[in-house]
Protein backbone atom coordinates (compact mmCIF):
# COMPACT_ATOMS: atom_id res chain seq x y z
CA UNK A 1 0.00 0.00 0.00
CA UNK A 2 1.33 3.28 -0.51
CA UNK A 3 0.31 6.43 1.39
CA UNK A 4 0.98 9.86 -0.46
CA UNK A 5 0.53 13.29 1.35
CA UNK A 6 -0.49 16.18 -0.31
CA UNK A 7 -0.48 19.42 1.42
CA UNK A 8 -3.72 21.17 0.32
CA UNK A 9 -3.61 25.18 0.74
CA UNK A 10 -6.98 26.20 -0.44
CA UNK A 11 -10.06 24.93 1.18
CA UNK A 12 -11.94 21.46 -0.04
CA UNK A 13 -15.21 22.63 -2.28
CA UNK A 14 -15.77 19.14 -3.57
CA UNK A 15 -15.03 15.39 -3.29
CA UNK A 16 -15.32 13.32 -5.99
CA UNK A 17 -14.95 9.45 -5.60
CA UNK A 18 -14.04 7.02 -8.35
CA UNK A 19 -11.75 4.11 -9.47
CA UNK A 20 -8.51 4.22 -10.30
CA UNK A 21 -9.25 3.87 -13.85
CA UNK A 22 -11.98 6.18 -14.12
CA UNK A 23 -10.92 9.47 -15.73
CA UNK A 24 -11.79 12.94 -14.44
CA UNK A 25 -15.40 14.00 -15.17
CA UNK A 26 -14.88 17.26 -17.16
CA UNK A 27 -15.50 19.84 -15.14
CA UNK A 28 -12.47 18.69 -12.81
CA UNK A 29 -10.28 18.41 -15.71
CA UNK A 30 -11.62 21.69 -17.31
CA UNK A 31 -10.72 22.98 -13.46
CA UNK A 32 -7.50 21.16 -13.74
CA UNK A 33 -6.32 23.12 -16.91
CA UNK A 34 -7.69 26.68 -15.99
CA UNK A 35 -5.06 26.26 -12.54
CA UNK A 36 -2.16 24.62 -14.91
CA UNK A 37 -2.99 27.53 -17.49
CA UNK A 38 -2.67 30.65 -14.44
CA UNK A 39 0.14 28.88 -13.06
CA UNK A 40 2.32 28.57 -16.41
CA UNK A 41 1.32 32.62 -17.08
CA UNK A 42 1.90 33.83 -13.59
CA UNK A 43 5.81 32.33 -13.21
CA UNK A 44 7.41 33.06 -15.72
CA UNK A 45 6.24 36.68 -15.55
CA UNK A 46 6.92 36.65 -11.92
CA UNK A 47 10.21 35.74 -12.78
CA UNK A 48 10.67 38.02 -15.43
CA UNK A 49 9.60 40.99 -13.21
CA UNK A 50 11.55 40.54 -10.47
CA UNK A 51 14.17 39.67 -13.51
CA UNK A 52 13.08 43.50 -15.29
CA UNK A 53 13.19 45.16 -11.31
CA UNK A 54 16.75 44.08 -10.58
CA UNK A 55 17.89 45.11 -14.01
CA UNK A 56 15.96 48.34 -13.59
CA UNK A 57 17.28 49.01 -9.84
CA UNK A 58 21.18 48.59 -10.19
CA UNK A 59 21.76 51.85 -12.29
CA UNK A 60 18.79 53.81 -10.27
CA UNK A 61 21.02 52.75 -6.69
CA UNK A 62 23.98 53.75 -8.76
CA UNK A 63 23.27 57.26 -9.91
CA UNK A 64 21.56 57.37 -6.31
CA UNK A 65 24.83 56.71 -4.45
CA UNK A 66 26.58 58.82 -6.98
CA UNK A 67 23.96 61.88 -5.92
CA UNK A 68 25.29 61.34 -2.11
CA UNK A 69 28.19 61.25 -2.90
CA UNK A 70 28.68 64.57 -4.90
CA UNK A 71 26.19 66.11 -1.76
CA UNK A 72 28.78 64.92 0.83
CA UNK A 73 31.30 66.22 -1.26
CA UNK A 74 29.45 69.80 -2.02
CA UNK A 75 28.74 69.96 1.95
CA UNK A 76 32.65 69.27 3.08
CA UNK A 77 33.54 71.94 0.43
CA UNK A 78 30.93 74.25 1.93
CA UNK A 79 32.18 73.51 5.37
CA UNK A 80 35.26 74.16 4.78
CA UNK A 81 34.35 77.58 3.17
CA UNK A 82 32.64 78.67 6.19
CA UNK A 83 35.56 78.09 8.65
CA UNK A 84 37.78 80.05 5.73
CA UNK A 85 35.73 82.61 6.12
CA UNK A 86 35.04 82.69 9.85
CA UNK A 87 38.85 82.55 10.67
CA UNK A 88 39.58 85.03 7.55
CA UNK A 89 36.78 87.31 9.68
CA UNK A 90 38.22 86.84 12.64
CA UNK A 91 41.40 87.38 11.67
CA UNK A 92 41.84 89.97 9.32
CA UNK A 93 38.32 91.68 8.27
CA UNK A 94 37.16 92.07 12.23
CA UNK A 95 40.33 93.79 13.29
CA UNK A 96 39.99 95.91 10.06
CA UNK A 97 36.83 96.96 10.81
CA UNK A 98 37.28 97.84 14.43
CA UNK A 99 40.60 99.42 13.67
CA UNK A 100 38.60 101.77 10.81
CA UNK A 101 35.88 102.09 14.06
CA UNK A 102 38.26 103.83 15.76
CA UNK A 103 39.94 105.78 13.25
CA UNK A 104 36.80 107.43 12.43
CA UNK A 105 35.79 108.03 16.10
CA UNK A 106 39.28 109.37 16.87
CA UNK A 107 38.97 111.76 13.46
CA UNK A 108 35.37 112.71 14.40
CA UNK A 109 36.66 113.67 17.94
CA UNK A 110 39.65 115.89 17.25
CA UNK A 111 37.80 117.48 14.49
CA UNK A 112 35.32 118.64 17.30
CA UNK A 113 37.73 119.69 19.58
CA UNK A 114 39.65 121.39 16.78
CA UNK A 115 36.67 123.46 15.70
CA UNK A 116 35.95 124.28 19.42
CA UNK A 117 39.54 125.85 19.69
CA UNK A 118 38.94 127.92 16.31
CA UNK A 119 35.82 129.01 17.19
CA UNK A 120 37.09 130.12 20.67
CA UNK A 121 34.84 127.43 22.65
CA UNK A 122 37.58 125.58 23.89
CA UNK A 123 38.37 125.94 27.53
CA UNK A 124 41.25 127.90 28.11
CA UNK A 125 40.80 129.14 31.16
CA UNK A 126 40.79 125.29 32.28
CA UNK A 127 43.98 124.64 30.22
CA UNK A 128 45.71 127.77 32.45
CA UNK A 129 44.75 126.63 35.50
CA UNK A 130 45.68 122.78 35.17
CA UNK A 131 49.06 124.02 34.28
CA UNK A 132 49.57 125.78 37.29
CA UNK A 133 48.51 123.56 39.75
CA UNK A 134 50.85 121.14 38.08
CA UNK A 135 53.83 123.57 38.66
CA UNK A 136 52.19 123.85 42.12
CA UNK A 137 54.36 126.85 44.13
CA UNK A 138 54.50 130.27 44.92
CA UNK A 139 57.13 131.22 42.80
CA UNK A 140 56.68 133.61 39.45
CA UNK A 141 55.14 131.61 36.75
CA UNK A 142 54.94 132.46 33.45
CA UNK A 143 51.98 130.89 30.92
CA UNK A 144 52.32 131.49 27.29
CA UNK A 145 49.37 131.32 24.88
CA UNK A 146 48.78 131.28 21.37
CA UNK A 147 47.89 135.07 20.55
CA UNK A 148 43.97 134.25 19.92
CA UNK A 149 43.92 131.81 22.74
CA UNK A 150 45.34 134.99 24.57
CA UNK A 151 42.21 136.86 23.30
CA UNK A 152 39.94 134.22 24.81
CA UNK A 153 41.90 134.06 28.10
CA UNK A 154 40.97 137.75 28.59
CA UNK A 155 37.79 137.85 28.45
CA UNK A 156 37.55 135.05 30.65
CA UNK A 157 39.41 137.36 33.43
CA UNK A 158 37.18 140.07 32.85
CA UNK A 159 33.71 138.15 33.08
CA UNK A 160 34.91 135.48 36.23
CA UNK A 161 36.65 136.91 39.06
CA UNK A 162 37.74 133.11 39.69
CA UNK A 163 40.64 133.82 37.01
CA UNK A 164 42.41 136.49 39.40
CA UNK A 165 42.34 133.48 42.44
CA UNK A 166 45.40 132.09 40.69
CA UNK A 167 47.58 134.29 42.18
CA UNK A 168 49.64 137.56 41.65
CA UNK A 169 52.55 135.54 41.11
CA UNK A 170 51.17 133.90 37.62
CA UNK A 171 51.47 136.25 34.33
CA UNK A 172 49.39 135.17 31.22
CA UNK A 173 51.23 136.56 27.71
CA UNK A 174 51.20 135.73 24.14
CA UNK A 175 53.77 133.77 22.28
CA UNK A 176 53.08 133.15 18.35
CA UNK A 177 55.22 129.93 18.06
CA UNK A 178 52.20 128.06 19.61
CA UNK A 179 49.43 126.62 17.81
CA UNK A 180 45.86 127.26 19.09
CA UNK A 181 45.04 125.04 22.05
CA UNK A 182 48.75 124.71 22.91
CA UNK A 183 49.90 125.88 26.72
CA UNK A 184 53.63 126.53 27.88
CA UNK A 185 54.13 127.03 31.76
CA UNK A 186 57.46 127.77 33.40
CA UNK A 187 59.16 128.82 36.78
CA UNK A 188 62.48 129.26 37.16
CA UNK A 189 64.22 125.76 35.74
CA UNK A 190 60.63 123.76 35.55
CA UNK A 191 58.20 123.93 32.43
CA UNK A 192 55.13 122.36 31.23
CA UNK A 193 54.28 121.97 27.44
CA UNK A 194 51.03 121.04 26.36
CA UNK A 195 50.34 120.19 22.73
CA UNK A 196 46.46 120.14 22.27
CA UNK A 197 47.92 117.77 18.46
CA UNK A 198 50.04 115.86 20.40
CA UNK A 199 47.27 115.14 22.71
CA UNK A 200 45.11 113.87 20.20
CA UNK A 201 47.92 111.88 18.71
CA UNK A 202 48.69 110.17 21.75
CA UNK A 203 44.94 108.97 22.05
CA UNK A 204 44.96 107.42 19.11
CA UNK A 205 47.53 105.55 19.38
CA UNK A 206 45.69 104.46 22.52
CA UNK A 207 42.96 103.62 21.08
CA UNK A 208 44.63 101.64 18.21
CA UNK A 209 46.75 99.33 20.46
Amino acid sequence: MTETTVLLTLPIRRVVLGAATTPPPDWLQAQHRRVAQRMSARSPKSSGSRTANSAAETPSNTRLREQIETLEMACGQLQHAVKTMQIHWQQIILPEVQRTAIELAHAIAAKLVLDRVHSDQFPIENLVREVVERLNTDQSIVVKLHPADLVVWQKHVESHVSATTLGDHVRVQADKNLARGDCQAASGEVSIVYELQRQIDELRVLLVS
